[in-house]
């Protein structure tokens, strides 16, 4: 499994996009809170509008990648993330409630398209690695990808943590000027950076959909007769 070249690809992908997902989502009720300034209704509405981005991503992507590469699709769409996210930042200021849904909605959108390409990837480069070693380890391939996605989150929340008290957060009081550029920087740039750092890793990704038929072709080939 660690000659797998594609395997660790994906593992480094999955740490790197959690922690994109974990800081926006960490400081997503802040933003509502204090850089818009809404109420509990408007807190509501705007972490549901991301539930509902992303419920729609999944009908969306599947929709795409009939029609599209699914690798191609991936690597665009966060890269697309990190342009996004720039732009809400550079575009929403504090109390633009309207404008902030939109960005939301969108990147939610957006970022969201790639996962169920990520989970197929993940099958994929179980393939993959079948095909040049003769072995395949299909449960701890799973297992390491899950292990990637827990260390992922544990260090976005030491970085959440840490940029939270480095920018002056202070709970439930006005915040300072620097505190709402914080939050609104771990909402946009900051794991927009990280999705974009994704989409450039996954240029290095092979398993396209024609090369992933002809390792499919190679298995059945060197597989025993029944």
């Amino acid at each position: 499994l660690l000659r797998n070249d594609q395997w660790l690809l994906l593992c480094a992908v999955c740490v790197i996009g959690t922690v994109g997902y974990v800081v926006r989502g960490s400081v997503a009720a802040y933003y509502a809170k204090y850089y818009l300034g809404g109420d509990a209704r408007l807190l509501s509405a705007f972490l549901a509008t991301g539930v509902v981005a992303a419920i729609l991503a999944m009908v969306a992507s599947t929709w795409i990648t009939k029609r599209w590469c699914k690798v191609a699709m991936f690597r665009w769409t966060q890269l697309l993330v990190g342009v996004l996210s720039l732009a809400m930042y550079l575009l929403v200021g504090p109390g633009d409630v309207a404008l902030a849904f939109v960005f939301y909605f969108l990147i939610c959108f957006v970022v969201d398209l790639h996962a169920p390409v990520f989970w197929s990837a993940v099958v994929e480069s179980v393939d993959y690695g079948h095909a040049r070693a003769g072995t395949r380890v299909a449960g701890l391939a799973m297992g390491g990808i899950s292990f990637c996605q827990k260390a992922g989150m544990g260090l976005a929340g030491a970085i959440v943590g840490m940029l939270l008290a480095g920018f002056g957060y202070v709970p439930d009081q006005p915040q300072s000027e620097t505190a709402l550029n914080g939050i609104a920087l771990m909402l946009t740039l900051i794991p927009g950076v990280f999705h974009a750092l994704m989409g450039g890793v996954m240029f290095f990704y092979r398993i396209t959909d024609g090369y992933y038929q002809e390792i499919k072709r190679r298995i059945l080939v060197d597989a025993p007769a029944p």
